[in-house]
């Protein structure tokens, strides 16, 4: 079985979580530890991320070139040099990796947080290129709230999941039937379609919204005076689910560029989060 995560931090925990067995020795904070989780079976080879940020940006070419998104993540992680070869890279080996499960027939189980776009994107995507596709789907929707004990746990995505949980997650796998497996393909069809600058899931719908859409957001957690991007940015992702850390970074550029916000101090760093910034009051 394929596993397809659709963030690097959920591939990442969900390998983990392939690889451990129950009561192995591990390392946390340089300390050894048991496994506390239990073991999932498989191995961490079985684990493939798909991670082409599908809720942003243009998706027109699509169906038709997958390797026009390359432009995209290119503009898009532009200030991090490396970084979008290196995604697309790992990208292009799930894409082959499912293209020869139509062949093989290995089974596909796809993890996701219905409330994420980003990984509401991918599940329909994958749906829509699967198709027609003889080897079977799955997938794995985390729960919004999960009680423990005495107290609620929520995820906003799947990268917030611990390595260990992942196998008690097992138990809301679903299958996705032929006629489920349509009607996301068509939707994936409608977003491509409708081409919209953003993508958000609103009253449990994943719909195309304008690009400022997590403006509002922004402003309202602005600190007075001078604050650093990562501050803003780590705010607002703490406070709303379903946007990604590199729009929200986009939408402070464009602040920057339209005169909203003015840049205090540039960084010292070789990391644009660092910049410190401040409103505009002119």
């Amino acid at each position: 079985m394929i596993e397809i995560a659709f963030s690097e931090s959920s591939a990442g925990s969900l390998k983990m979580a392939k690889s451990m067995k129950q009561g192995k020795e591990q390392c946390v904070a340089k300390k050894p530890c048991n496994w506390s989780g239990t073991t999932m079976g498989g191995s961490s080879k079985d684990v493939e991320a798909l991670t082409l940020a599908l809720d942003i940006g243009d998706i027109s070419e699509m169906d038709t070139d997958m390797n026009a998104h390359k432009k995209f993540l290119d503009k898009l992680f532009a200030d991090i040099p490396g970084v979008p070869d290196e995604i697309w890279e790992i990208n292009q080996h799930t894409l082959m990796r499912l293209q020869e499960t139509k062949v093989t027939l290995e089974s596909v189980r796809m993890w996701i947080c219905a409330s994420n776009p980003a990984e509401l994107c991918g599940l329909y995507c994958v749906c829509r290129l699967m198709v027609d596709a003889q080897s079977s789907l799955s997938v794995v929707r985390i729960p919004e709230q999960i009680q423990k004990d005495n107290y609620i746990i929520s995820y906003n995505n799947t990268g917030e999941i611990h390595p260990e949980a992942f196998r008690a997650f097992t138990k809301y796998e679903e299958p996705i039937s032929k006629l489920q497996r349509k009607v996301y393909a068509n939707i994936w069809n409608d977003l491509v379609r409708e081409n919209a600058p953003l993508r958000a899931v609103i009253n449990g719908r994943l719909i195309g919204v304008p690009k400022d859409f997590y403006d509002s957001a922004l402003r309202a957690y602005m600190p007075d005076g001078e604050f650093m991007v990562a501050q803003l940015v780590g705010k607002t992702l703490g406070q709303i689910p379903g946007v990604g850390d590199r729009w929200l970074f986009q939408r402070i550029q464009a602040m920057l560029q339209s005169g909203e916000l003015v840049l205090a101090s540039t960084a010292t760093e070789d990391h644009p989060y660092a910049n410190v910034v401040k409103r505009s009051y002119t």
